[in-house]
Order: C-alpha cells, then sequence, then structure tokens
C-alpha cells in the first residue's frame, strides 16, 4: 500500500491519493484528538474520551493504549465502575519530572 508523506495509506489510484492529502493540514488524528483532551483534562477513562470525541470506545482504545505505550499517559492507580458494571481504569497525563533537564 502506497502512503503519504504524513504516513497516511491509500489505494493504488489517484483518486484515493487525493482523498488521502486533502486538506491534512488542517485534520488532527484521533490520537492527536485524544492527547489534546489529556492536556486539557489530565484524567480520563476510555470510556470519557469516547463520549467527549464522539467516537466510539472501539476507535480511541487504541490510541489511548499508543499514548500509554509512548510514555504520554499512565495508569493513575485508580477505577471506577463503567457503563457496563466493570471497573475501569483512570488514566492520567504524565507530567515531566521536576528534575528533568
Amino acid at each position: 500500500m502506497p502512503y503519504t508523506d504524513e504516513g497516511i495509506g491509500y489505494q493504488a489510484n489517484e483518486a484515493s491519493k487525493e482523498a488521502a492529502s486533502f486538506n491534512r493540514s488542517g485534520k488532527l488524528t484521533i490520537r492527536e484528538q485524544v492527547a489534546k483532551l489529556f492536556d486539557e483534562y489530565k484524567s480520563l477513562t476510555v470510556e470519557d474520551v469516547s463520549r467527549l470525541l464522539g467516537r466510539a470506545e472501539i476507535s480511541v482504545q487504541p490510541r489511548v493504549s499508543e499514548l500509554k505505550n509512548a510514555g504520554y499517559i499512565e495508569a493513575s492507580g485508580t477505577t471506577r465502575m463503567g457503563k457496563w458494571g466493570t471497573q475501569i481504569t483512570i488514566w492520567r497525563k504524565v507530567e515531566p519530572s521536576a528534575t528533568a533537564a
């Protein structure tokens, strides 16, 4: 599969390539949208992220995992009851340490 310079995949035809490149500079990826939420709210659950973005949990859960793996967020050590009656993780943004220089 070919990719644009921004890493967006497209089918091997001109229409798909144009669609992948259309107005990319004005769009945020789901991951960028999730990161911005953690910048603003500091701690959230996947359910919170889903509700705030108006997106299905199945589309935001992998983005939360990516941000965790990148060290951008971490489990807060607390949970709360989710909408399905199970305990769900509350994630928090990792703040830069004061000693890092």
